[in-house]
């Protein structure tokens, strides 16, 4: 099967909101964003970077684990008898004692990322090309997600609807599960070959 090589970004915003251009743009960049952010969420797990310090209680059988360091072994033997299997620990610059660290030693996450070879070779490692379009009201913007459907599309893989916590300048327009109000402002969809993203912006007019 040949692949069209040629990607796009589709979003379609509301104009009804009249939202200022700031606004706009933040809600577009939401949009634009949210398939790699979701990605990252998916995959993303914690990882502790070489220069922080984590000492093992037991060892993979559940003994106590004997340190030749002396602090090392004391602090050990402590974990060991709370049930720890490992703990944090710091050492001081000025006196060179080793002691339990009050807080876990996290420095960041990692995602491995998966990405479709074309999405990579034709979008992210070309233009970057968005597509902005506008919507007149919430009903006609809701319709491009039966379009999708009909494409084999679906919401939160290949395009991601945008709710506003209206915390600035727009107004609730549904309350959710925890009670706080949102209002729907655009949907963003996933680089798509520019014939699909054609079909799916084919009723709506450039924002």
């Amino acid at each position: 099967m040949i692949q069209n090589k040629d990607y796009k970004q589709l979003i379609i915003a509301r104009k009804d909101l009249d939202m200022t251009p700031g606004k706009l743009a933040a809600q577009v960049s939401h949009a634009s964003m949210a398939f790699l952010t979701n990605m990252i969420k998916k995959k993303a797990h914690p990882v502790i970077c070489k220069n922080c310090n984590k000492i093992y209680c037991k060892d993979n059988v559940g003994r106590p684990i004997l340190y030749r360091h002396p602090q090392l072994f004391e602090l050990a033997k402590k974990g060991y008898e709370k049930g720890k299997d490992f703990i944090w620990v710091k050492q001081s610059a000025k006196d060179g004692i080793i002691e339990i660290s009050q807080e876990e030693a996290q420095c960041g996450y990692e995602a491995l990322i998966d990405f479709d070879e074309y999405l990579y070779n034709n979008w992210i490692m070309g233009s970057f090309t968005k597509v902005v379009c506008g919507a007149r009201n919430l009903h006609q913007l809701m319709r491009v997600t039966e379009v999708a459907a009909n494409l084999g599309l679906k919401e939160g893989i290949d395009y991601f609807i945008i709710k506003d916590n209206c915390l600035t300048e727009l107004e609730p327009e549904e309350v959710d599960e925890n009670g706080i109000g949102k209002t729907t402002t655009c949907i963003g969809f996933i680089p798509l070959p520019a014939d699909i993203a054609a079909q799916l912006s084919k009723k709506y007019q450039l924002y």
